[in-house]
């Protein structure tokens, strides 16, 4: 009998661990407290662990209206390059992977894989509600209107401000500062094009690339999303204040702050700040991991489990990593008595490596090192990922998950 499984979140990650368990076999309500009524956000660049991942899922990717990342830039704060950490095709090479760096908007992230979770596999298709709260480690979901769910798994994707993390750690969950703010921004190209400043900068970087400005303790990363009609523009800079800010994608920012926090950088960069459209403030907080990503009936997928900051890039592609992987660890025959050993599995396919991931990701990739000390508080035999982009697209969590199935079959 197929398992019945209670998603509570409908973000990336609720979505993409109800496509993984759906066509796993198994029946999937999705939760959802937004009604997708008010989408925000602006673009993700989804490396070729994720879309290794899309592809096993079957989503369709025009609707993605992506753009492919061919390499990395860094640059300097008056538009020098500096080096080229990563072309695309060479690392693909080393890899031996074909899988694609792509850009792409959120928003048609998150509308592709809403496409694929209604499609139908089996007879199934995930069903989707809205709702409030949860008590996921007893198997029941609790709506506002007091409707109540009853599920054989529950899956806690529920974000930063997850609820869910609460039944796994017995705690509040606790954010912290991380010291950091981030503007977030877009720019339609052909306004970029129509300025002498910024069509010179789009000259320089091309519209197939990630592109970082860096100027001591702060950096503007853009790259294209929209068949490359939007550039994305993330700023990130020291925070005022060490104080854990409450902020959301709805909060505005200011032009007039974004340009005295980087009135040092050149003059096209300044002129691109200046056609900020969309502009957010975000508060990058964090807080700090649970021991483990599971408990009773309950598996914390994405921010819940591990909040991963932008600076590696992988907050998404980690989401969807934790979906896929509970899909292959729930394969169809897994019965009710089953769960808590299946449990188990995905939370030694995943709970190290994400970990790593989301500790790294603290800082930028030039800084890692000095995160080791405190990823080892969480996995104790750690060590320091040599190359973040080698150690992340190389990840493949199906087969992980395969592996231990596999080895558990050899000891019955």
């Amino acid at each position: 009998m197929p398992l019945r499984v209670i998603v509570v979140g409908g973000g990336l990650a609720g979505l993409g661990a109800a496509i993984a368990l759906n066509r796993a076999g198994h029946h999937v309500q999705v939760i959802e407290q937004s009604g997708f009524l008010n989408e925000v956000g602006a673009a993700i660049h989804v490396a070729p662990n994720a879309t290794r991942i899309l592809h096993e899922w079957e989503c369709n990717f025009e609707g993605l209206r992506s753009v492919e990342c061919n390499r990395l830039q860094v640059w300097d704060s008056q538009g020098n390059l500096l080096w080229i950490p990563i072309v695309t095709k060479d690392l693909q090479e080393k890899l031996e992977i074909t899988d694609k760096w792509i850009m792409t908007h959120r928003v048609d992230l998150h509308n592709t894989l809403r496409a694929a979770a209604a499609q139908d596999v089996g007879g199934r298709r995930v069903d989707i509600r809205p709702s409030s709260r949860v008590d996921s480690e007893a198997g029941v979901v609790t709506l506002a209107d007091g409707t109540t769910y009853t599920g054989d798994l529950i899956v806690g994707a529920d974000g930063i401000h997850s609820r869910s993390v609460s039944a796994v750690t017995g705690e509040d969950p606790r954010k912290e500062s991380t010291g950091q703010n981030c503007f977030r921004f877009l720019v339609p190209v052909s306004k970029a094009r129509a300025d002498p400043l910024t069509a010179s900068l789009l000259a320089k970087t091309g519209l197939d690339g990630v592109h970082a400005f860096t100027g001591g303790d702060r950096r503007l990363v853009i790259y294209p999303c929209r068949g490359g009609e939007l550039l994305n523009v993330v700023a990130i800079h020291p925070s005022s204040s060490d104080a854990v800010k409450e902020s959301s994608w709805l909060e505005g920012g200011s032009i007039d702050s974004l340009l005295q926090t980087y009135s040092s950088f050149g003059p096209e960069l300044q002129a691109l700040c200046r056609m900020a459209e969309d502009l957010k403030l975000w508060s990058l907080a964090s807080r700090v991991p649970p021991r483990t990503f599971t408990k009773g009936k309950l598996a914390l997928v994405g921010d819940a489990a591990h909040p991963t900051l932008p600076h590696q890039g992988q907050g998404g592609a980690q989401a969807l990593e934790d979906g896929a992987a509970l899909g292959a660890v729930f394969t169809a025959d897994v019965r009710p008595e089953h769960v808590a050993q299946r449990l188990q599995m995905y939370n030694e396919v995943r709970y190290k490596h994400a970990v790593t991931v989301m500790t790294m990701s603290k800082t930028h990739d030039e800084r890692r090192a000095e995160m080791l000390e405190e990823l080892r508080t969480y996995v104790p035999n750690a060590e320091l990922p040599q190359d973040m982009f080698s150690f992340t697209w190389s990840s493949y969590p199906i087969r992980d998950a395969q592996r231990l199935l596999q080895a558990a079959e050899a000891k019955v």
